[in-house]
């Protein structure tokens, strides 16, 4: 165990083969990380996928959090939709509600699902943050952004439900992400053909290709409206060229486009959408923590808390913060299985399955 290592120095003790390293290091990506920088750690990443394998959720992954949803209201839960959060309401270091477009909303705690920095710097006044106030935030590091296309498609691929493209000049393109710039030449990029597995996600006949490339988060050097559309036409050509998507631009029936700068319009802080970093500064008990720190009341999930990004992590996040309040309230939650009770992240204990 040497997390002080990269990944990609770690592999390169193991693997005299460039692709094979390749193979066990491009799941950083997950976390919008370099293996170059990402802690050796996440060599697990490679091994859970290869050894477990990759589910798909049927109807896309957003069909879990709709059953979610669906679930909450039969216990009771009321949702509030097309209800802005404002700010957090305080009476001195306790939040007690929240002050939204419809009025105030008082609770004995309150959970913070936003982008964790893009919520302290809106819903929280700076001068009530410490340890993350806007300056210390803006120093903080971010992972890579996103740049998407999402195809209707006419008909579908003979393709695998996952194709990854690795640019022959992978490491250059690491940099460049890195240093702000966008490989124009050769990029590296990911393309999921669900419907091959899955078609209720498209008509009849038709499917959907979702096409993620990795490119650097918002910075003032680029302005994503004035090339995304050349850019989409770049990425285009290396689906035809390396991944054997024939004649893709004329089966494309719908078009959608989001950049960084979309991200970022969309509450998420510098365009990051694997939020705060997984570098060895920002992980485990030094992200921000589910119960959260400079305020009493106030619970955090999500991708920007322990124990950072990746869906089932941030699923996982939930779970803690759950069983948190729970315990303030001295409920004792009726789930079966093997959970692991994390408390404030001191001595866990294992609960034993129900029968």
């Amino acid at each position: 165990m040497k997390p002080w290592a990269s990944v990609a120095s770690d592999l390169s003790r193991l693997f005299d083969d460039e692709r094979v390293r390749l193979a066990m290091s491009f799941q950083t990506k997950y976390l919008g990380m370099s293996p170059f920088h990402a802690p050796s750690l996440f060599t697990i990443l490679a091994f859970l996928e290869y050894e477990h394998g990759i589910f798909h959720a049927k109807g896309g992954l957003g069909s879990i959090t709709k059953r979610m949803s669906e679930i909450a209201i039969e216990l009771g839960v009321e949702i509030k939709l097309e209800t802005e959060v404002e700010e957090l309401i305080f009476d001195n270091k306790t939040v007690v509600g929240v002050k939204t477009n419809n009025g105030d909303y008082l609770a004995k705690k309150v959970v913070l699902n936003a982008d964790f920095a893009h919520a302290m710097s809106t819903l929280i006044p700076d001068n009530k943050r410490k340890r993350w106030s806007n300056k210390k935030l803006e120093s903080k590091g971010y992972s890579c952004s996103t740049f998407m296309l999402y195809l209707g498609i006419d008909k579908l691929y003979d393709k695998p439900h996952h194709q990854i493209y690795a640019s022959e000049k992978y490491e250059e393109n690491l940099k460049d992400i890195t240093n702000h710039k966008i490989t124009w030449e050769d990029p590296s990029l990911y393309v999921q053909n669900a419907c091959i597995t899955d078609s209720s996600l498209a008509p009849s006949g038709q499917s959907t290709l979702y096409v993620l490339v990795p490119v650097p988060n918002t910075h003032d050097s680029i302005k994503w409206d004035d090339i995304k559309d050349k850019y989409s036409e770049v990425i285009l050509d290396t689906m035809e060229d390396k991944l054997g998507f024939e004649n893709v631009r004329d089966s494309i029936v719908s078009k959608t486009i989001v950049t960084p700068d979309d991200w970022s319009s969309s509450d998420i802080y510098r365009g990051a959408v694997f939020n705060l970093a997984h570098s060895l500064d920002q992980m485990l008990w030094r992200r921000p923590q589910n119960r959260f720190e400079e305020f009493n009341n106030l619970f955090l999930v999500g991708g920007g808390t322990h124990p950072g990004s990746g869906l089932p992590t941030i699923f996982e996040s939930g779970r803690i913060t759950s069983k948190l309040i729970l315990s303030d309230l001295g409920l004792e939650p009726d789930w079966n299985g093997i959970d692991i009770w994390f408390g404030d992240l001191k001595k866990p204990k294992v609960v034993k399955p129900v029968a």
